[in-house]
This record gives C-alpha cells, sequence and structure tokens, in this order.
C-alpha cells in the first residue's frame, strides 16, 4: 500500500499570525503577507488519468509580479501545435486576465484597510461622526484583522 501524503502550506492569514506571533511587528507581519500577494501563477494543464503532477508539455503557465509588471509565458509544445488544445489558450487567457483583475482589487481593499487600521492606531477618525459606523467605533474597541475579513469587537 502507497501513502501518499501532503501537507497544505498555510494560508494568507496563519502566515500573518506566525509572523505577528514571532515578531510581534505589525509591519514586519504585513510586508511577509504582501510579499506574497504580487505574484499571481495561472497554470492551465492537460493530464493523462493517474497524472498528479503537470508536465512541461502539456501546459501554459504564466507568472506575474504585478508589482514589477514582469510577465512570464511557458506554452507547452501540445498548445503550440494541437489544434484541440486552441481553446484551452482562450480559457488561460481568460483566467489570467480574471486573475489579474481579482488580485488588483484585493490589494486595493487592503491597502485601504491598512490605511484605516493606520488611522485607527493614530487615532485619527476615519468615518464622520454622524454616520452609524462611527458609533461602533468606540475607545475601548479593539481590532481583530483576518486578511480575509476584518471586523472590529467591543473590547469591554
Amino acid at each position: 500500500m502507497t501513502n501518499i501524503s501532503s501537507s497544505t502550506p498555510p494560508t494568507t492569514s496563519e502566515k500573518f499570525q506566525n509572523k505577528l506571533n514571532a515578531t510581534k511587528n505589525f509591519g514586519a507581519a504585513l510586508v511577509e503577507v504582501f510579499s506574497d500577494l504580487v505574484h499571481l501563477e495561472i497554470v492551465t494543464w492537460v493530464a493523462e488519468a493517474g497524472d498528479c503532477e503537470h508536465k512541461t508539455g502539456n501546459r501554459l503557465r504564466t507568472n506575474i509580479n504585478l508589482i514589477d509588471g514582469d510577465i512570464e509565458n511557458e506554452f507547452g509544445v501540445s498548445f503550440l501545435n494541437d489544434p484541440a488544445y486552441f481553446d484551452l489558450r482562450s480559457f488561460h487567457e481568460t483566467q489570467v486576465q480574471k486573475g489579474a483583475d481579482t488580485i488588483a482589487n484585493n490589494l486595493q481593499t487592503l491597502v485601504s484597510i491598512g490605511q484605516k487600521v493606520t488611522d485607527l492606531l493614530n487615532n485619527k477618525p476615519t468615518v464622520k461622526p454622524s454616520t452609524p459606523e462611527a458609533n461602533t467605533l468606540l475607545a475601548g474597541d479593539s481590532i481583530d484583522l483576518d486578511l480575509n475579513r476584518m471586523r472590529l469587537r467591543n473590547a469591554g
């Protein structure tokens, strides 16, 4: 009997928490998380029955560095020469565009969250006092940051 074990890589939130616990430095933890968020890799591959890994000749791979703008494309021989794979090239291009758009939107959201957290830590109001949101920002509130969602919780 063959046992196959795989460890799942830590989530972005887990990486953030681990770095924060290790360094007690919020900025260093954010840098760790952001460094992972600037790379987008999209792989489209055709597998034979039983394949567990994609083979170079049977895949399209695009790696984008969102900060530098570097784009690296790999086109497997099958995708270049076999007309049966032409539709998958179009599919791959669509996935790359969707992925880039999603990452760009997520980065904008994270920058906005970072600014709000910075403002909160510097005691600068980020919402107008007359709005309902301002009523939830009480002096005793604490911030529970999960990169998948952010919520304010009353510490009292």
